[in-house]
């Protein structure tokens, strides 16, 4: 079972969905607005809630069960033990490593040193939320008054030892921070008890690493609930929002324009990427959000749409047979400019999104992808850090709503089994395994060795991804790909049906084949080479950089074997097997 399916199923536990509630994953690139959206929804602008940047803030992943006939509550599943102290090793670790890069030459800078200790390097795990200024600036001072100067004593007797010019310094103070595990301990162990009292502080006594995974609060009045709730989840200061997972907050949480007996499950994800190299390849933990939810929702800025992940994300979306859950919301349309005018006419500014949405399209339709998304699926939306949302934003949002819940509310159409002449599968995936290779190796290749052991770490914890690194989502993509043309071409029907039952059909294949796919590759790449992960984990000392590079491609050599070999076989009688069992699924 996924992190994600174990997640759901404890929240199932500790406060179910009611049912009859609508699910709707919402979706953009980091800045488009779409946070600004849920706030709308709720009603929360007031509060500053959620919290809203041009930067990555959603991190733990929320979600709004929306309704005026339930109390408020909320429930917060926190990261485990082991996540939370690993990461925090990471930090001291790395803000350690370029430290004394600096320190060695004469160069220390106290101010960077503080800059590294203040999160990941993907951003993810952020201590400047739950630590203070002057807690971390004493951690600095230990670092650089005590540690550094210890680690410089060690860095020289192993030079020494070493005798040789050629090691990059830092996997020679990677070697020699093994050397200093009780002064790295102490480090962690000081880091460690703050975290603990912060979140006691803040959850009734809670104690973080007890048996209790969980912890949960409830109030009569809205002002409480909000409040209770951004001191745990805001992205910034004095919140522990980096230890927390996922969320769900209940209640009747919904701004008094909505149409009337709206009830719906807003889930607002983290953004698709930073970057276009982090965005290229949607990341496998929104393809989880697609198949759980009923409507998807991607968010895009007017002004510069499809700057960055869009693409890869309507990609996603239309490959694994989710277009028909699609809504595609265009956000800040006040800042499209129009010719010279000073009022811009506002059907002028659609007109001009449009034409840059028809390009997307077409680039699209080149890659071998029809996107048939009609008028009825675009939304408009402007003015939106107003107090009030505009009149038109207003019937945007509404119309919005209105469509998710018709869309639940659809009767679900008739399957009609596809037939497929499951010989021929295996031509489908000669490309799949080259592509796969060839990418990663040249990743491989290029990357310094501090991210390839970053990301060789997160395999170790069985998360699916390291910035653009995400062998998950890559596996996933490749034979995704190469099998669309074979699951949308069947040798026959099992029973007579027209085109668009037909269409239908081959969507809801895609959409479970999608599915068990996702859970497959995660299994084959994390849990099958988990003790190989370990392995290429544990190298160091000289020449350690190099092994673990060479470790990480057998890997993935070995995950999507070259279709000539032997294993390939094995692998494509498994993809037979997941796609038949999508088919049984559609037909149950």
């Amino acid at each position: 079972m996924s992190r994600f399916n174990d997640i759901q199923k404890r929240l199932d536990e500790l406060s179910p969905i009611p049912v009859n509630m609508p699910k709707f994953y919402l979706l953009g690139d980091t800045g488009a607005g779409k946070t600004t959206i849920v706030r709308k929804i709720l009603g929360t602008d007031k509060y500053k809630f959620p919290s809203v940047q041009q930067k990555r803030t959603t991190v733990a992943v929320t979600e709004y069960v929306l309704s005026k006939d339930i109390p408020f509550k909320a429930s917060y599943i926190f990261k485990t033990k082991n996540q939370i102290i690993e990461l925090i090793n990471e930090i001291i670790e790395v803000a350690i490593e370029k430290a004394y890069l600096t320190y060695s030459k004469g160069e220390f800078d106290s101010e960077e040193l503080l800059e590294n200790l203040e999160e990941t390097p993907d951003e993810r795990f952020r201590l400047r939320y739950i630590l203070t200024t002057i807690e971390l600036e004493k951690i600095a001072k230990l670092i650089s008054d005590v540690f550094l100067p210890k680690l410089h004593d060690l860095v020289t007797k192993i030079k020494v030892e070493l005798d040789s010019d050629n090691e990059d310094l830092g996997v020679i103070v990677d070697l020699a921070l093994e050397g200093m595990k009780e002064d790295f301990s102490e480090i962690q162990g000081y880091i460690i008890t703050l975290i603990s009292k912060k979140v006691a502080e803040m959850c009734g006594g809670h104690e973080l690493f007890s048996s209790t995974d969980y912890y949960q609060h409830s109030e009569q009045k809205v002002d409480e609930f909000i409040n209770q709730a951004k001191k745990l989840l805001s992205s910034g200061k004095d919140s522990i929002s980096p230890v927390i997972e996922y969320a769900r907050l209940e209640g009747n949480l919904l701004a008094d324009w909505l149409p009337k007996n709206t009830e719906l499950v807003l889930i607002d994800g983290e953004g698709i990427g930073h970057d276009t190299r982090e965005a290229s390849r949607l990341s496998a933990r929104h393809l989880d959000y697609f198949h759980f939810s009923d409507s998807i929702g991607l968010v895009e800025e007017s002004k510069k749409p499809f700057a960055s992940g869009g693409k890869s994300a309507m990609e996603g979306i239309i490959r694994n047979g989710y277009l028909d859950k699609f809504k595609l919301i265009f956000s800040k349309l006040d800042e499209v400019e129009v010719g010279d005018e000073e009022d811009t006419d506002r059907n002028e500014q659609i007109r001009a999104v449009k034409k840059g949405f028809r390009n997307v399209k077409n680039a699209l339709k080149e890659d071998g992808i029809e996107s048939n998304i009609g008028n009825e699926h675009l939304y408009y939306l402007s003015n939106m850090k107003d107090k009030e949302p505009n009149p038109d934003s207003i019937l945007e949002i509404s119309r919005l709503i209105t469509d998710i819940k018709s869309k639940f509310n659809e009767e679900v159409p008739q399957f009609v089994e596809p037939i497929y002449d499951y010989e021929m599968l295996s031509s489908y995936l000669v490309k799949s395994s080259d592509n796969f290779i060839t990418k990663w190796n040249l990743m491989l290749n290029s990357k310094h060795w501090q991210t390839v052991k970053a990301f060789n770490r997160r395999m170790c914890w069985e998360w699916d991804e390291f910035r653009d690194m995400k062998p998950i989502s890559d596996f996933h993509g490749e034979v995704t790909k190469e099998l669309e043309g074979f699951i949308s071409a069947p040798r026959n029907w099992a029973n007579s049906a027209t085109p668009t039952m037909q269409n239908k059909s081959i969507d809801r294949v895609k959409q479970e084949f999608s599915n068990t796919l996702l859970s497959f590759s995660r299994m084959v790449i994390l849990k099958k080479y988990s003790d190989e992960w370990e392995q290429a984990m544990s190298q160091c000392g000289a020449g350690s950089t190099l092994v673990r590079k060479m470790q990480i491609k057998r890997i993935i050599q070995e995950t999507l074997p070259d279709h000539r070999k032997p294993e390939a076989i094995e692998l494509k009688d498994s993809i037979k097997k997941l796609l038949v069992q999508s088919v049984e699924i559609c037909k149950a």
